[in-house]
């Protein structure tokens, strides 16, 4: 993995020491600056996060802020019609989440970003499943419940 790109889920739970993935978060965010993973943040996470909290306090210094732009609302939309293509998969999904997630998918496709992480395991079948087998290409996909240790494979 050479970059990932935070979801907003992620962002909180990093900046919310009370959160019980917390933890989790902070190994994951410390395990990517000592390998060197660059990290990205995107506007629309930046938007999201802003609703509860001060965007100042993400970790801005720390990461590549990509706008939402042209180019990633046509990708999207792609996107967005290929999950409306498969209803029964996102039936049980609101309408924002999936629309909000497929410009982040976008973001991700257009820029080659290698990896995502978010505590919404739940979006990876029914939403970036989907996607990625119509459009033939393969990220890799972080469950912030999962501690790093176990997705590092390790036993202590």
């Amino acid at each position: 993995m050479d970059s990932i790109l935070l979801d907003t889920s992620f962002c909180i739970r990093l900046l919310k020491n009370n959160d019980a993935l917390h933890q989790n978060a902070k190994d994951y965010f410390k395990y990517f600056l000592e390998q060197k993973v660059e990290i990205y943040l995107s506007s629309i996470v930046i938007a999201e996060y802003s609703v509860k909290d001060d965007a100042n306090n993400l970790p801005l210094e720390f990461a590549k802020i990509i706008p939402f732009d042209f180019f990633d609302g046509k990708t999207a939309g792609e996107f967005h019609s290929i999950l409306i293509n498969n209803k029964e998969q996102v039936a049980n999904i609101e309408r924002n989440v999936i629309k909000d997630d497929c410009k982040l998918i976008a973001q991700i496709f257009n820029r080659k970003i290698g990896a995502y992480i978010t505590k919404d395991k739940k979006s990876f079948g029914q939403i970036f499943m989907p996607i990625q087998k119509e459009k033939g290409f393969n990220i890799e996909l972080l469950d912030l419940e999962i501690p790093l240790k176990d997705f590092k494979g390790e036993l202590f």
